[in-house]
């Protein structure tokens, strides 16, 4: 591939666009740009914010929620009639995972023709749920803390017609609900298995969830009428489980919990909730980390029929995969402000200091590996002894960052004529730092903790995707800055994974010569490959799947709460547009 060109293909493996979620609905078009494509149209993002004047704007793309139930739905459907499961399913939506209103009135609408309820755990999301009180039954499984106040609501969506189960989890909770015979339970039970992931403490004996069976067993002599009444098993695994050995562990023992009550006097349970741990693939390439589970949809509807289809009666499965649903469905975008160096830049004046003589004798990467260890000794042990002038110090750091710029540039060449060599680049610590490191810091107008707490909270991977001249090789690798004064309010990891064979000059970036990519593997950069804005050009930057608990987890750090949106549906075979104003008016 000639430097001067870029593969649209190859674009779309390093900025993560070949997506079974997303699919071709957040896509390329043939001149570069990051597109929406609904029914016929193709919408550029870049044009959409212009359009309406915005820096930054959240991007709801609606009819992707839609795809995915249905998506789920008929994966079921069909692996269903390949082992004979008669049990049906029962989709349900948990508020917790987003409850905006906009989401949840389309998890209503595009829920109906397959009968989607919804998981809710606090008096709150009943509340908002109390808008669709009549419009139709649906069902509804409450998993959190019982009180009066709340048994008044569920009361009212039972008149209604809805399907009530009151997950339970505690005497508290029994001592409730005795008092209210009219309403079936579900038994909330702790499973012994503890996945990996960083939901792994929400699972397990220690885990804050559920009853243990042995807490069940006592109970059960107290509250006689707990056998009659319960209807469904819920057991929760923690969330994104990524590795599939875990989930077939995880389902193997929900089996054998539902099997050992149902022969203990619970046979009237017929309804299995597995929780929410089927893995959303933030980075899709099937890796099995924590941000590209190794498993997808089929395998884990293929595993879960298999098992339960061994019964003779079979019960009703729930899906409550919410952050699978509605992640793809938001996109954060924002209009990169300004851009600095990321540390020292070369001077003006020192462009013309000799520092080859450096590398004269470097004739392979272990050479190099030498000579860079012996300088960092001596860069160290100076800035221990020496205290500089403010003269001296500026040739110190312009020194540093001009010897930085020469071993960069000889490992491109030494690579570039043997590229087996940068097999001895990745596996030394300290050259793969300084070739995978960032030379510049994007200053982006949103706030990571208004807009993306998760990165934060969580070190939630979210893809970050530029979104125009994708048919352009990258610049540089960045870190991307937010506008708070927080240090936290960066992303400074990007993962890439290519498997297109390249040649080894297009491993790199264009300007300052960072390491990008090496087809076929796995690479955690310090920065995003990115494009230098060109002088006036509005570069705007996408990160994608945001559409999962972001919403609800929003801070005010700084006072920077939020942004507009721009709602994207389909009604009637017509693209419809929406813009809610940061106040919440639509205009």
């Amino acid at each position: 591939m000639n430097r001067e060109e870029w593969d649209i293909n190859v674009a779309k493996e390093l900025w993560g666009l070949n997506h079974s979620i997303r699919g071709s609905i957040i896509a390329v078009d043939e001149e570069g740009y990051l597109v929406i494509s609904l029914g016929e149209q193709k919408i550029r993002v870049k044009n959409l914010l212009e359009k309406h004047g915005f820096d930054v704007a959240y991007i709801r793309v609606l009819p992707l929620i839609e795809r995915t139930m249905r998506t789920v739905y008929e994966t079921f459907t069909e692996l269903a009639k390949v082992h004979d499961f008669k049990g049906g399913l029962q989709p349900v939506f948990p508020m917790k995972v987003n409850p905006i209103e906009v989401v949840i009135d389309a998890i209503w609408r595009y829920g109906e023709k397959y009968r989607w309820g919804f998981n809710t755990g606090s008096l709150g999301e009943l509340e908002l749920l109390s808008k669709y009180l009549e419009k139709g039954g649906r069902i509804l499984i409450y998993d959190g803390v019982v009180s009066d106040s709340v048994m008044k609501i569920l009361v009212r969506f039972k008149g209604n017609g809805w399907r009530v189960i009151i997950d339970v989890e505690s005497e508290h909770d029994l001592d409730i609900l005795s008092k209210y015979p009219e309403f079936e339970i579900g038994l909330r039970i702790k499973p012994l298995f503890r996945p990996g992931g960083k939901w792994a403490h929400s699972a397990g004996l220690e885990g804050k969830f559920g009853l243990t069976v042995n807490t069940l067993v006592k109970l059960r002599e107290e509250y006689k009428w707990i056998e009659e009444r319960s209807r469904l098993l819920h057991i929760h695994p923690g969330s994104q489980i990524y590795k599939w050995s875990d989930i077939e562990a995880f389902i193997n023992e929900a089996y054998n919990i539902f099997t050992q009550l149902q022969s203990h006097g619970f046979t009237s349970i017929e309804i299995v909730d597995l929780g929410g741990g089927l893995a959303y693939p933030y980075l899709d390439t099937r890796n099995g980390t924590i941000e590209s589970p190794d498993y997808g949809l089929i395998e884990y509807f293929n595993h879960i029929l298999k098992v339960f289809s061994r019964l003779e009666k079979h019960p009703t499965l729930v899906y409550e995969g919410g952050r699978y649903i509605v992640s793809a469905h938001r996109i954060l975008v924002a209009k990169v402000v300004d851009i600095r160096p990321y540390s020292t830049e070369q001077a003006q004046s020192l462009r013309s200091v000799r520092v080859e003589d450096f590398l004269s004798n470097v004739r392979s990467i272990d050479d190099l590996k030498k000579l860079v260890n012996e300088y960092k000794k001596y860069i160290h042990k100076s800035k221990q002894v020496h205290q500089y002038t403010l003269e001296e110090r500026e040739l110190a750091e312009d020194v540093i960052s001009k010897v930085r710029d020469e071993l960069l540039a000889k490992i491109y060449e030494l690579v570039r004529n043997k590229p087996s060599q940068i097999e001895s680049v990745i596996n030394d610590p300290l050259l793969y730092k300084l070739v995978t490191s960032p030379s510049k810091r994007y200053i982006l107008n949103f706030s990571i903790f208004a807009d993306i707490p998760d990165s934060v909270l969580v070190n939630q991977y979210f893809q970050v995707v530029p979104a125009q001249r994708l048919n352009e090789k990258p610049d540089v690798l960045a870190v991307l800055g937010d506008l708070t004064c927080d240090s936290m309010g960066e992303i400074n990891e990007y993962i890439s994974h290519v498997k297109t064979p390249l040649e080894a000059s297009d491993w790199f970036t264009k300007m300052d010569l960072r390491l990008m990519l090496i087809p076929g593997r796995r690479l955690k950069l310090g920065g995003v490959p990115l494009h230098l804005p060109i002088k006036g050009e509005n570069y705007y930057i996408a990160i994608l799947d945001t559409g999962a608990y972001q919403d609800p987890l929003a801070m005010k750090h700084n006072l920077i709460y939020g942004a507009p949106e721009i709602i994207l549906d389909e009604k009637n075979g017509e693209v419809e547009v929406k813009i809610i104003e940061k106040n919440g008016k639509y205009l």
